[in-house]
């Protein structure tokens, strides 16, 4: 009798627990091959321009997908990752979209080891769900700087931000929403980095 009672015991303590969900792993950026292609008069440049590895604020150095539920607050999702940090996926789409531009005889990352005549250097400051209003709304900001590579010295320096809907309350509505924010700040950055100076 003991025994059966453990067993009854044991059935209903597994039927009652939920399943763990399982991780899921979002790309963070969309087909880089649907950046505009660069216009025919836009103007070209002999030199080279170097992208360093962008760097992020300590909140955002994970591949955890973070939300806010209220104001000054942010917090991860439980079940949801990006599949690589968004740093490094952010720093392959400006060597990929710079590229594309044509404005540079080359575009390549300064951890190469290559030499070059201009710098870029990109923070990422925030990229998150602003879930405080249902959708809610997603939120990417970046500061870039564009450096002369021989003297160091400071040329241009710009703070870039975007928001743009999210689909659905969730990571799904969440991912959708970055993604096109992404895309948004992306392109900004690079129309500042190829404009004539």
């Amino acid at each position: 009798m003991r025994t059966l009672a453990i067993a009854v015991a044991a059935a209903l303590a597994t039927a009652c627990a939920a399943p763990d969900q399982p991780q899921r792993y979002f790309v963070l950026e969309g087909d880089a091959a649907a950046a505009p292609a660069p216009a025919a008069s836009a103007p070209k440049r002999e030199g080279t321009l170097l992208v360093a590895p962008v760097t992020a604020a300590g909140f955002y150095r994970t591949r955890e997908l973070a939300y806010s539920n209220a104001a000054g607050t942010r917090s991860y999702y439980q079940y949801a990752s990006w599949t690589e940090l968004p740093s490094m996926t952010i720093g392959s789409a400006l060597v990929t979209r710079l590229e594309r531009s044509g404005t540079f005889r080359t575009v390549t990352s300064a951890a190469s080891g290559a030499s070059g005549t201009l710098l870029l250097r990109v923070h990422l400051d925030e990229l998150y769900h602003d879930a405080v209003t249902p959708p809610g709304a997603a939120r990417v900001a970046l500061t870039a700087q564009l450096i002369d590579a021989g003297s160091r010295a400071l040329i241009d320096r710009r703070a870039f931000t975007a928001t743009a809907p999210a689909k659905s309350y969730d990571a799904d509505g969440a991912v959708a929403g970055i993604r096109a924010a992404l895309d948004q700040v992306l392109d900004e950055v690079v129309g500042w980095v190829v404009a004539p100076r």
